[in-house]
């Protein structure tokens, strides 16, 4: 199949039978949700276990978790509040209520949305997107990572079976057909993925003045306030970590602790990864590195800080000889204190490994995370209301959650998105999301005011209409 050539024919498809004159009813909308939600409930064990082929190995709930609860979840969600969303909005008109004047936002479809997902999390990081695009009453092409060929190939043949081609699609392909994939006039584009990726898509969107939402990554921290509870938020952060081998853009990258906190930390961190992967290599439940580009990738970061002499400690409770390329594992791994310059210090590891670092004054962190790239997400553990609202307010990220990881991912009430480096743009979280794939159009009806406006619009027909403008901000005759 030439891929490149069944994405312009779709795409035309679309673009040909989208018209603001058509635009899709509440009951549409909801069919097409409906339909959604019964392809993933209904070939919900199929997907696992795709999923699972296409890492090698990989936890299966891991695999419900990252991909199919929160899709049934959200669509659920969206399903309650539809009605209620495509409503027109009424605004207020103040005074000029009383002479029949009102106004109102009409939540319009945008057209074809291009979805791109990526490879830790393909069919809900496709799904949720599309979810509330079709709330919003567009249609929908969908582009999986090659990195989960298997993933991407099942879901284009349910969504041919649940869908026509001109309400939902999905492409498939290598890196050749996720460029072509960019490059079209889209009406919104969605991007799940890299930061320096994202940048690519940003300059291709550019050429069609084609408003994209970008969700990216970057490097996650965490910091433990003075009085925060060691043991709880080492487990947190170390199983949150290896809940898909580090391959989770929201996971905490790095660690800032006080000295005193540091010894405990790592013990209760490594205990923890000792306990729940008592193997690796003949451990199901111990996700592998997606391919052998990205194992190499993780792998030179470990051997770079190794050549540093940095302190490294592992969690490998049989003594394995891991990493191993072969099934691509690497045992969970904390470096401490690394040079700032070298890459797991600089970059977004992605993998299993955590960094720490240690502090003296909680103002030596924010200075860190400050002079570094926003990061999507920021995590602070602690019980001091002050210093948690000191880090909450001088530091920018695109969302934060207080003694716990993710959960403010979650929330059906505001929003997730990253800002700078870690993206743009704002989806999820109930009506927001709705948004995100809606034209909020304008409208005011005039009432009996519109007998006398036509005295106000240039030129003026008397000095009495020019004195009543210029009076309105304040400037006398």
């Amino acid at each position: 199949m030439n891929h490149i050539k069944e994405l312009n024919r779709i795409f035309e498809l679309q673009k040909a039978n989208y018209s603001p004159a058509n635009s899709p009813s509440y009951e549409v909308r909801m069919d097409r949700l409906n339909r959604l939600e019964e392809m993933i409930r209904t070939h919900m064990d199929d997907i696992i276990s795709t999923l699972v082929k296409d890492f090698g190995t990989r936890n299966p709930d891991m695999a419900f978790l990252g991909d199919i609860y929160p899709t049934l979840a959200h669509v659920k969600y969206v399903k309650s509040q539809l009605k209620k969303w495509i409503k027109p909005e009424r605004k207020s008109s103040g005074i000029l209520a009383l002479t029949g004047q009102k106004t109102y936002i009409v939540n319009e479809p945008l057209g074809v949305v291009g979805i791109m997902s990526p490879f830790n999390a393909p069919v809900s990081l496709a799904m949720d997107p599309a979810i509330e695009a079709i709330a919003g009453g567009n249609t929908v092409i969908m582009k999986l990572s090659e990195s989960t060929p298997l993933t991407a190939d099942l879901i284009q043949k349910l969504v041919s079976q649940y869908f026509k081609e001109e309400e939902l699609a999905v492409i498939t392909g290598e890196v050749d057909v996720s460029i072509a994939f960019v490059d079209r006039a889209w009406d919104k584009f969605f991007f799940t993925g890299g930061s320096e990726v994202g940048k690519k898509i940003l300059a291709a969107n550019a050429k069609y003045l084609t408003p994209a939402i970008l969700e990216l990554g970057g490097k996650t921290p965490c910091i433990l306030l003075h009085d925060a509870n060691v043991k709880s938020a080492a487990h947190k952060i170390a199983q949150v970590r290896m809940a898909n081998a580090g391959q989770v853009c929201i996971s905490g990258d790095y660690v800032f602790l006080k000295e005193n906190q540091l010894e405990a930390f790592i013990t209760e961190a490594v205990n923890r990864m000792d306990e729940l992967y008592p193997s690796l290599l003949d451990n199901p439940e111990f996700t592998a590195i997606i391919n052998d580009r990205e194992y190499n990738r993780i792998t030179a970061y470990l051997e770079e800080a190794k050549e540093a002499n940095c302190r490294i400690v592992y969690s490998n409770p049989k003594n394995e000889i891991v990493p191993d390329q072969k099934t691509r594992k690497i045992p969970f791994s904390i470096v401490v204190n690394p040079p700032r310059d070298l890459q797991v210090a600089r970059r977004e590891i992605f993998g299993p490994i955590l960094t720490i670092f240690t502090y003296q004054d909680i103002n030596e962190a924010i200075t860190f995370i400050n002079n570094n790239e926003k990061p999507l997400a920021l995590y602070v553990f602690g019980k001091n209301r002050e210093e948690i609202n000191k880090v909450i307010r001088n530091t920018s990220s695109g969302g934060v959650t207080v003694n716990d990881l993710m959960m403010h991912v979650n929330s059906h009430k505001m929003g997730f998105g990253g800002v700078g480096y870690s993206g743009m743009g704002r989806y999820k979280g109930g009506k927001k999301g709705f948004h995100a794939f809606t034209n909020p159009k304008s409208v005011l009806e005039q009432g009996l005011m519109g007998k006398f406006t036509a005295r106000f619009f240039i030129p003026y027909t008397s000095e009495r209409a020019r004195n009543m403008i210029r009076s309105t901000v304040g400037i006398k005759p």
